[in-house]
């Protein structure tokens, strides 16, 4: 079922049969409509528009991950300009390498957690192991001892957790972002300009 949802959604692009690259085709008015209209920065160092950046994200779930993607954008209304082109291009990879590295950094406090967390479960089984060779009958004391057990696989399946549930959107999205870094970019201008 799931391969069907793709082979549909993938009929919604085109495929570069030079490259057998995904292409998602973008319009823009302009070369400034790319970048976000409130950012004050230099023309270089400019972020990339919210609405184009989830319409990429969009469109990068529709396609699976084992796709390359080919980027094409359209600029409708100004004549081919290099130099803005390598800028947009340059701002493009600034932004997803930006991405990255805020997901993989994301990922990293996860792991690190995690380990803590495995530690100190591990720390617990060696309590209870200490704890509960010493022979004490009481009551209360095997309350104590049972609720260090407790602890300590409450830790561990914390931990687990962690590393094997909650990473697994971040690792996904890191796949994407390195997809992204990979698209081939491509600018063009429609032909009645040409002329």
């Amino acid at each position: 079922m799931l391969g069907r949802t793709h082979q549909n959604m993938l009929r919604m692009y085109r495929v570069n049969p030079k490259n057998h690259r995904v292409v998602i085709d973008i319009a823009l008015d302009r070369y400034l409509d790319y970048f976000h209209e409130w950012d004050n920065a230099v023309f270089r160092k400019r972020d990339l528009h919210p609405e184009l950046a989830e319409f990429l994200d969009l469109c990068s779930e529709e396609i699976p991950l084992r796709k390359k993607l080919e980027l094409n954008f359209c600029i409708k209304n100004r004549r081919e300009d290099e130099e803005k082109e390598k800028i947009l291009e340059a701002s493009y990879r600034n932004y997803y390498e930006s991405q990255l590295h805020m997901v993989e950094r994301n990922l990293m406090r996860h792991f690190k957690f995690s380990s803590v967390l495995f530690l100190i479960a591990i720390g617990f089984i060696a309590l209870y192991f200490m704890v509960n060779g010493s022979g004490d009958s009481h009551i209360l004391s095997k309350i104590m001892v049972e609720g260090v057990l407790i602890g300590a696989w409450v830790f561990m399946w914390e931990s687990l957790h962690m590393v094997f549930f909650e990473s697994l959107d971040p690792m996904k999205r890191r796949r994407e972002l390195k997809r992204f870094l990979d698209a081939n970019i491509v600018f063009k201008i429609p032909e009645r300009q040409h002329q």
